[in-house]
């Protein structure tokens, strides 16, 4: 490669290097740091107090409730995901003009506004007047308090988050699955396999790589959830949806305790990246070849 382009190459990567740097890389180590303090972000300045907040981070009742929110929320929402998305995929993939609406239709709610798609659900799921309770009234059902209740709570926000990344997971999945061969489609198909048995044992395999994918991808959407508990539950009821980015916001904005903060953040980000790791130990189990 000649000097001048490799000094090209550098002169047209610089500005991205350089972003992210300064909105990611430099905050990260600034988070790094603070989490060594205490600081109310009014008064003063920052006052070293050493390993004090993580200390009180793992005595922390509170805090090793919000660990249990968010592994719960990942461990029902990850699957229920990708799985919704891979069988959305597998009827988007027939070859039909009416399936070209269905995916913009489908992939409509990802690119919605959470803060709008949180009010919407909101009306859902009110316990007096929502969609969801005139369902149940008609039916004969006694009404549920989806978000008032510690049972429904955290299920509720799952089910209305899975309906938001479904049709994201359907249109990744998609790409894969059309590159399928026919070849072995048709094979399958003379050698006398059922749609489902072709949509096991061929396809889910071929396209195991779009699953590697995804499964790190919901994993780390799973962690960064807070709009919509936020603007529909506030944690609650009782701590019920207080997941660890919610706890980090009420520790660092409301009672400024920026130090306390930054070390749940430090610890959420060291979690996110374990899991990401022990998730790409398993990338030799991924099929490849299609």
């Amino acid at each position: 490669m000649k000097r001048s382009d490799v000094i090209a190459a550098g002169l047209l990567l610089f500005p991205a290097f350089a972003c992210l740097t300064l909105f990611n890389f430099l905050p990260v180590i600034r988070n790094v740091l603070l989490s060594f303090t205490s600081w109310n972000m009014v008064v003063g300045d920052p006052k070293f107090v050493g390993l004090n907040n993580y200390k009180e981070l793992f005595t922390s009742q509170d805090f090793r409730n919000s660990v249990i929110v968010t592994v719960r929320y990942a461990l029902m929402f990850v699957p229920l995901t990708i799985a919704l998305g891979f069988l959305l995929a597998s009827l988007l993939a027939r070859k039909s003009a009416v399936n070209v609406l269905y995916r913009t239709i489908f992939f409509a709610p990802y690119v919605t506004s959470m803060v709008a798609m949180s009010a919407v659900f909101l009306f859902i799921y009110h316990p007096q007047y929502g969609t969801l309770n005139t369902l149940l009234k008609f039916l004969g059902i006694e009404p549920l308090q989806w978000l008032n209740s510690k049972k429904t709570a955290l299920p509720s926000l799952v089910a209305m988050n899975c309906w938001k990344t479904t049709g994201f997971c359907a249109v990744v999945y998609l790409g894969a699955l059309l590159n399928v061969s026919d070849e072995l489609k048709e094979a399958a198909e003379i050698d006398g396999a059922s749609r489902l048995q072709k949509l096991w044992l061929i396809e889910a395999p071929l396209v195991s790589p779009t699953t590697f994918m995804l499964v790190i991808t919901v994993t780390i959407e799973a962690f960064k959830v807070f709009t919509q508990i936020n603007v529909m539950t506030s944690g609650g009821p009782d701590s019920a949806t207080t997941n660890m980015l919610t706890y980090m916001f009420v520790q660092a904005f409301e009672q400024f305790r920026v130090g306390y903060g930054g070390a749940v953040a430090v610890i959420m980000l060291l979690t996110v990246l374990i899991i990401n790791f022990v998730q790409m130990a398993f990338e030799k189990y991924v099929n490849y070849d299609i």
